[in-house]
């Protein structure tokens, strides 16, 4: 997004609140780029534009009306509160391309860039109300509350950690199991740090920051940003959890997820960590060097990108009670005059070209009246007739009333009716989707998407809504979990897999007929009632009895059937997944050598229809095998095969091969991952 140089969010230079953003454009050179919507919604308020040249639109050149209104209804995570609803403004459109009450999907194309004040640019606005606001952020005014966890059923994005007065730093890694460092401390700190985590390309990166009042934004980095040894730590957190669990006798996958996240986040189906207990130690930055500490230690606080954090900038503004559209927010004044002098236009013209201040003003979630209000304009903008050092010279009447005259050729807001209170919350929509691309949380709309119900077999899913809602919460917490980063590329591979795998969630487990054609096979029925046992199924004789599952004789081959998402198969893998979950204790050294086990060595199972019975485990031990990887990709994560924004042909044939070690259903594993990227990633 090119942003002009007029049309700053969320102030102009006359320091008037401006709700949105103007983004610049121009056809010279190529085609023309059309609007699109920022997200899947619905169309509440659509406004064909009038004459751009003709006043009272034409105002200091001509401007475009055309207008769209589009509220968006969607989840960010799990639960009631997961559930948001926004909306998305679209003005100064040449052009608009549909009607009122019309769905629309992400990239879906709106309308044409017009003009505003004689320049090719469109304005657009993001905005919600307090119910919603509480929603998205986690909060409704003031700081981020650090004297505990942040939202765990909403996670997404990088990983913070509020380091207490008093954490101690230590020269080398003390080890998987040590409460307490080794040898004296180097460092104890004398001021809370803030340490942010995030995870890029197989490298995992510790950021610190501390307080400075000095700075505009409250806080300064600290020393480097360290990476973690192993360069490819987010590849091997696999082989690390196993190594920590070992050592502190608990599960591998809670300590996946203390790794991952810093602390469990699926408490349901995971044993809580509770902070002093199992050490988590990282290397990071402190004023004046470097050392090893603890940040699952008691007083250590974890959050994520979605809890808004305001030691990276975000703030919520509305300190500015008053009904007029000038900004009297003394929060935005003490940023651009570093609370010293007294504003006037100058002075906020060079603010909105100061990186840092732009940033803060970028991060700012900001309470004021609506600029599409007609009712209000003159009660918004009477200001303008008295003289002021923001203002060159005032507006005399005739100025204003054509003034006047021009917002209100724009306004829309009581023809919309929209529901939502004049005032309201505004955010910055470059920074909103920039947070938003970070978050894979799929709604039960956009999973509809994903797995449209047209490719259902009616005979075999004759309601394929409620068997997509049945795994979806897991789907989207293996997603957050095993693929790491906001990488859509990693998703839409994962799910064009699984679409193949498990027949769009349909089978979770593997059958020795064609389900359609024969639904009332023995191998077809759920196993609640437990495990599917035949020996006489020449079918998994045939295709299971392999000394590469580490099968035995009758009944192994389909005693271990492929079970789960990704159809996880043989008493060999059963038995990883087994270790991996704490369902069987083993040592440390079959732990981590667990594949190379035959027959022999590994202990029978009692209830592997625990794969194919309890969503949470259908869904995540597809996730595991996705992660651990298959003897093929020498058991390493699929996600270190797949580079962004790549669905050729020659990446998806690679992660099957990962995967399947042959061919099966290539084709159609192209065909869905390639129809899935078109509602996934960005538009070409």
């Amino acid at each position: 997004m090119p942003l002009s140089s007029g049309g700053n969010y969320p102030i102009s230079d006359k320091l008037a609140w401006h709700g949105g953003q103007h983004i610049a454009h121009t056809d010279a050179g190529g085609k023309a780029e059309p609007v699109r919507a920022i997200a899947d919604g619905e169309v509440v308020f659509v406004r064909e534009s009038k004459d751009a040249d003709q006043a009272p639109l034409k105002y200091e050149g001509a401007t475009n009306n055309g207008c769209v209104v589009i509220k968006h209804k969607t989840e960010i995570g799990e639960g009631p509160e997961g559930g948001i609803e926004y909306y998305s403004i679209y003005m100064h459109l040449k052009q608009v391309f549909l009607k009122k009450k019309q769905p629309v999907n992400r990239k879906d194309i709106l309308g044409s860039v017009g003009v505003c004040n004689g320049k090719n640019a469109m304005h657009l606005e993001v905005i919600c109300d307090d119910k919603n606001l509480k929603r998205i952020v986690g909060r409704t005014s003031g700081l981020l509350d650090i004297s505990k966890d942040g939202r765990s059923h909403i996670v997404y994005g990088d990983i913070h950690f509020y380091l207490p007065v008093g954490t101690k730093f230590f020269a080398n890694d003390p080890g998987w199991n040590a409460k307490d460092g080794i040898g004296a401390p180097t460092y104890t700190s004398t001021d809370p740090l803030w340490i942010s985590m995030s995870f890029d390309k197989g490298a995992c990166n510790m950021h610190t920051r501390q307080k400075n009042q000095q700075a505009p934004s409250g806080f300064q980095s600290v020393g480097e940003i360290l990476p973690d040894g192993d360069k490819e730590y987010e590849y091997n957190i696999h082989k690390k959890a196993t190594k920590l669990a070992d050592a502190n006798n608990i599960a591998p996958s809670a300590a996946y997820e203390l790794l991952r996240f810093g602390r469990v986040i699926n408490s349901l189906h995971e044993t809580s960590i509770l902070a002093g207990t199992v050490p988590h130690w990282r290397k990071i930055s402190y004023p004046g060097g470097s050392g090893w500490a603890n940040i699952n230690n008691v007083g250590v606080t974890k959050f994520s990108d979605a809890d808004f954090p305001h030691w990276l900038g975000w703030n919520l503004v509305d300190d500015d009670s008053t009904p007029d559209s000038q900004c009297n927010s003394s929060k935005i004044s003490d940023w651009i005059t570093n609370k010293e002098k007294k504003l006037n236009s100058a002075q906020v013209q060079a603010a909105l070209n100061n990186e840092t201040i732009n940033k803060l003003l970028r991060h700012s979630i900001c309470k004021f009246p609506t600029e599409w209000e007609k009712n209000s304009v003159d009660a918004r903008y009477r200001w303008l007739k008295k003289k002021s050092d923001l203002l060159d010279k005032p507006m005399d009447e005739a100025e204003y009333l054509g003034f006047c005259a021009h917002i209100e050729s724009l306004c829309f807001w009581e023809e919309a009716g929209l529901g939502i209170e004049n005032v309201h919350w505004h955010f910055h929509p470059a920074a909103f989707i920039e947070i938003f691309r970070k978050c894979s949380w799929l709604s039960s709309a956009e999973l509809a998407r994903v797995y449209p119900d047209a490719l259902y077999n009616k005979s075999e899913t004759p309601d394929p809504a409620a068997l997509k809602e049945k795994y979806r919460v897991a789907i989207n917490w293996v997603v957050s979990k095993y693929l790491v980063s906001s990488n859509k590329t990693r998703l839409t591979h994962f799910l064009g897999q699984g679409a193949v795998e498990s027949f769009f969630l349909a089978r979770m487990q593997e059958t020795s007929v064609t389900p359609s054609r024969n639904p009332n096979h023995p191998s077809v029925q759920p196993e609640t009632n437990g495990f599917y046992s035949d020996i006489n199924d020449k079918w998994f004789h045939k295709y299971n009895n392999n000394a590469n599952l580490a099968n035995g004789p009758a009944p192994d081959g389909v005693k271990y059937r492929g079970r789960g998402m990704k159809q996880l198969t043989g008493r060999l893998n059963h038995n990883g997944y087994w270790i991996y979950r704490g369902w069987r204790r083993v040592s440390l050294q079959q732990a981590l050598a667990w594949h190379t086990l035959n027959y022999k060595d590994i202990a029978d199972i009692s209830d592997p229809q625990r794969l194919s019975t309890v969503p949470n485990n259908c869904i995540d031990a597809g996730g595991f095998y996705w992660d651990r990887g298959a003897a093929r990709a020498g058991y390493r994560s699929m996600n270190k095969l797949i580079s962004a924004n790549d669905v050729t042909d020659v990446a998806i044939k690679k992660v099957t091969m990962a995967l399947n070690g042959f061919e099966n259903g290539l084709d159609e594993r192209i065909k869905q991952t390639k129809r899935i990227s078109e509602v996934v990633l960005d538009a070409k």
